[in-house]
């Protein structure tokens, strides 16, 4: 198939998941359409790389010409571009999302209930030119590791997941450095203002994240906007519990005496309300797990909202595991990690092309009838490129 066929059907597969065309898109987006009329005609070849037969631009540009290699200025200068137009593509089908629930029954409501997951994960990388590395402890690893440092917010319905942004972190070093605390933080406030000018509430949405992310800055915002918060507290907080203010583990150790109620096999729980000096009456649900060798771990989970009970939390948190399976997906099929950018441009909008892909791969889970896996939502779009 010739780069011009390739690219009509491209076009069309966008236009068919999305409701757009890709002229619409790169327009909106900010890319420098003025000085490359055409340019809409090779967007594409980022989408929908991890798609393709071929795995690099090198690739590409050998077989259907060496003005390909071009494209390599757009990801190192319009790293914007790439990020807003994640989020044209993205934004619509959550705020659909958000309409159907409104308008759905108790029961589809129990099974579609949305989330909002954030959570960061890291890519090894090694070179001499890599603009603004950073040394890494990676607990899958379990060692140090040079690399970078990414962070992604998910919307998850059911089966349907739509990446809203991956955020590239920069170290200290870097003069747009952010901590990963105040990325996190404007993107809630960044979605509850999209969502105040598309007339859409918030309330009804549940936000996950780890204890990494449970702070004052965080809660605030994710509160302000309207979130049904649950989270792994952080030991370094303090809560105002029969009188006294006290730490969660301190907290776990004045009640162990007390009785545990039963949560699954191997897990226990006791369920109290606390004060915090600044986000109010809290939920505490203090869980206790017992492994196989015969130890005994505990950890805290923390609510905004006072009438979820502690089953609803605990299987709740436990849907946080969504975004590492998606981390996973990211890695292993849609070329997250092990690309060879090394300019700080060019790694944050192949960030915003593999967000894309895996859009459009969730897109295909959503609309295929029956249940599928991710690899295989990520073979169907090279089969419709290709007539297989």
């Amino acid at each position: 198939m010739g780069r011009r066929a390739k690219k009509t059907k491209c076009s069309g597969l966008i236009r068919r998941l999305t409701g757009r065309t890709l002229r619409f898109l790169v327009i909106g987006a900010g890319f420098p359409y003025h000085k490359s009329p055409h340019l809409y005609q090779r967007i594409w070849v980022f989408i929908l790389l991890p798609f393709l037969e071929e795995d690099t631009l090198n690739e590409l540009s050998g077989k259907y010409g060496g003005g390909l290699r071009t494209l390599y200025r757009l990801l190192m200068r319009h790293p914007e571009a790439f990020e807003r137009l994640l989020r044209m593509l993205a934004m619509p089908l959550f705020f659909e999302l958000l309409r159907n629930f409104g308008i759905s029954d108790a029961t589809t409501r129990s099974r579609r209930r949305i989330r909002i997951i954030f959570d960061d994960t890291k890519a090894e990388k090694s070179g001499k030119y890599m603009e603004f590395i950073h040394k890494f402890f990676d607990n899958a690893k379990d060692r140090y590791i040079m690399g970078c440092n990414f962070v992604l917010m998910l919307a998850v319905s059911g089966d349907t997941v739509i990446p809203l942004s991956f955020v590239l972190w920069l170290p200290a070093e870097h003069p747009d450095h952010r901590p990963k605390n105040d990325i996190v933080r404007d993107e809630i406030m960044r979605l509850k203002k999209a969502c105040d000018i598309r007339g859409c509430d918030l309330g009804e949405v549940e936000l996950l994240f780890d204890s990494a992310y449970h702070v004052q800055k965080v809660m605030n915002a994710a509160d302000a906007a309207g979130f049904r918060i649950v989270s792994k507290a952080d030991n370094r907080h303090k809560f105002e519990f029969e009188e006294e203010l006290l730490t969660p583990s301190e907290i776990i150790e004045k009640v162990a005496e007390r009785q545990w109620k039963y949560l699954e096999k191997d897990h226990f729980y006791q369920r109290i309300k606390a004060h915090h000096h600044v986000y109010g009456e809290v939920v505490l649900i203090l869980r206790r797990r017992r492994l196989s060798n015969g130890k005994t771990i505990c950890d805290v989970l923390i609510c905004n909202k006072s009438f979820y009970n502690a089953v609803r939390i605990h299987k709740c948190y436990k849907r946080r595991w969504k975004i590492e399976m998606h981390f996973k997906y990211y890695k292993q099929y849609l070329l997250l990690g092990k690309s060879g950018f090394r300019k700080i441009g060019s790694i944050r909008s192949h960030l915003s092309c593999v967000a894309t892909a895996g859009l459009i791969a969730g897109l295909f889970r959503h609309q295929f009838p029956r249940k599928i896996s991710f690899l295989t939502a990520v073979k169907l779009p090279r089969r419709e490129l290709w007539d297989v």
